[in-house]
């Protein structure tokens, strides 16, 4: 609301220079906002942990909670859609595409650097998924990287390449589907065979009674 206040004022002064600042301030707090309130960031032993979890309180006087909280998040059994940051290596970079000059000054580009063989919050099993899946986008030195230019803003790109973490690990845990027996092939084979014979009787009696009402007329 102070903004919008501040932006009213400049707009009457014929001050845009000020709308403008005002205008990113606005868009970098949303931001902002988006994160910490749909992704769930807080911080673990100094550094920033993202999980869809219900939120923990943000006070200083409870980092030994916030540990106890990282600790029973990580279940080597299972994926929980726990995110630790601090196995996370982000680096910015300009993106490439239209966009202007924004695309040459600002680092919005977002490349988030997994080491996979280190990842004790994966399970092994759902690890070898994933270097089946996504081979390609894993290095020689075992570093899975997740890439996002989408908006023009860094911390939605930041957001958008934890989802897309997220969602590639949860993937990767669901069981494969298995291919199916040769007594299930079998009857397949035989249920498609009776209803090919089934098909071809119906037809064979459609033809019968229309030439029967032809031979009447």
């Amino acid at each position: 609301m102070v903004q919008v206040i501040i932006a009213f004022e400049c707009f009457m002064c014929f001050r845009f220079d000020l709308i403008q600042e005002s205008i990113f301030f606005f868009k970098k707090t949303m931001a902002t906002f988006f994160l910490r309130n749909c992704l769930r960031y807080y911080p673990v032993n100094g550094r920033l942990a993202i999980s869809r979890l219900p939120q923990i309180s943000q006070f200083h006087n409870t980092s030994f909670r916030f540990q106890q909280q990282e600790e029973s998040f990580i279940n080597n059994s299972q994926f929980t859609g726990y995110i630790p940051i601090n196995q996370l290596d982000i680096s910015y970079c300009t993106s490439s595409g239209p966009g202007g000059q924004n695309v040459n000054r600002n680092f919005t580009k977002v490349t988030v650097k997994l080491h996979l063989p280190t990842a004790n919050w994966i399970p092994d099993d759902i690890k070898d998924r994933i270097t089946e899946l996504h081979k390609n986008s894993i290095n020689k030195d075992g570093y899975w990287l997740i890439r996002s230019d989408k908006t023009r803003q860094q911390l939605l790109n930041v957001a958008d390449c934890m989802d897309k973490l997220r969602c590639y690990i949860a993937e990767a845990a669901k069981p494969p589907n298995l291919e199916p027996s040769f007594e299930t092939l079998e009857k397949q084979r035989q249920d498609r065979e009776r209803a090919s014979i089934r098909r071809l009787e119906m037809k064979k009696q459609r033809s019968i009674f229309k030439a029967q009402k032809r031979m009447e007329f």
